[in-house]
């Protein structure tokens, strides 16, 4: 059976998500804390590729698997958010194990931040983690035919690319495995930018070049700013590369962040396609929402539901 632990999820996260007490009409913000579940083994710190010709600079991450049944299980590879300046792959533990109950195989990766090496290098690295999955799929009993991505914020910014980038070669880098193949067959994108010359991010970012505090983005970007007119910021766009090649895709926002309007140009084009593509609103969720009791549970179901429309057995 592929999702021998589908029916365990709900009895098995409730020590780490208690009933909310129902008379309340404040949303829970509280952190699902990433305590190790039922029915998933972990491998912590497994060296994925290296990103120097000397092979001393290494990138890990960490493997969550079902504790039984024999697969072949679909997998998932998560991209933590955090600007592209911060965050670590323990973000996304949480629900990284919530997802391995259901049956999947998941996969969190480091990737570099833009303070060690801005864009493209994250998406060097986030394509190598997908190729280490596929390379290494007969070990931890992955179906090397279904393997999907997922991120949040910065993360669903590089889990677009991912999927809008199926078959660009320029963007695979010069990490391992590179005779592997980094095309994933769904992703799921949870309040990422698809368009960085969108009208609200170049007025963002137009109203923070020369501050001290600076922008994420200026930085992902490695310091060009829209007005430079270097092509870096179209390049860098998951909007600019969709194609027929590019997998179905779920997005998720928060009621309160930029619910459907994110994605209206992203996907009219997946439309011009013919490219299948949901869209979940979480109600009165922030931005992030996906680690907050109120909405896990939520995510965890939408981003289930989605996966076994679109990556059958």
């Amino acid at each position: 059976m592929k999702y021998p632990l589908a029916l365990l999820p709900v009895l098995l996260l409730g020590p780490i998500l208690p009933a909310q007490d129902k008379s309340s009409t404040l949303a829970d913000r509280t952190r699902v804390k990433p305590d190790m579940l039922e029915g998933v083994l972990r491998e912590p710190h497994m060296t994925f590729t290296h990103v120097d010709e000397r092979k001393q600079r290494r990138l890990t991450l960490d493997l969550y698997r079902p504790a039984r049944g024999e697969g072949p299980y679909p997998a998932i590879v998560l991209y933590f958010g955090g600007g592209w300046q911060n965050g670590r792959p323990g973000i996304f533990a949480s629900l990284a194990q919530a997802l391995t109950q259901r049956g999947y195989v998941c996969v969190v990766p480091q990737y570099r931040l833009s303070g060690e090496k801005p864009f493209p290098a994250a998406v060097h690295d986030c394509k190598a983690a997908i190729r280490w999955t596929r390379r290494n799929a007969r070990r931890f009993k992955v179906d090397s035919n279904r393997i999907a991505c997922l991120g949040g914020s910065a993360g669903g910014h590089l889990s677009g690319f991912m999927a809008a980038t199926n078959g660009i070669e320029r963007f695979e880098g010069k990490g391992d495995n590179l005779e592997v193949s980094s095309d994933v067959q769904s992703a799921i994108v949870m309040c990422g930018p698809m368009n960085l010359l969108s009208a609200h991010v170049v007025e963002r970012v137009e109203k923070a070049a020369g501050k001290p505090e600076g922008d994420a983005v200026i930085d992902f970007m490695g310091g060009a700013l829209p007005a430079q007119k270097t092509g870096i910021y179209r390049e860098a766009s998951p909007l600019t590369h969709v194609s027929k090649r590019t997998p179905p895709m779920l997005f998720i926002d928060g009621e309160l962040d930029r619910p459907g309007v994110r994605y209206t140009e992203f996907c009219g084009k997946l439309d011009k396609h013919g490219i299948p593509h949901e869209f979940v609103m979480m109600p009165g969720a922030p931005h992030p929402f996906w680690n907050m009791r109120e909405w896990f549970l939520p995510t965890v179901k939408a981003v289930d539901e989605f996966l076994r429309k679109h990556l059958p057995e």
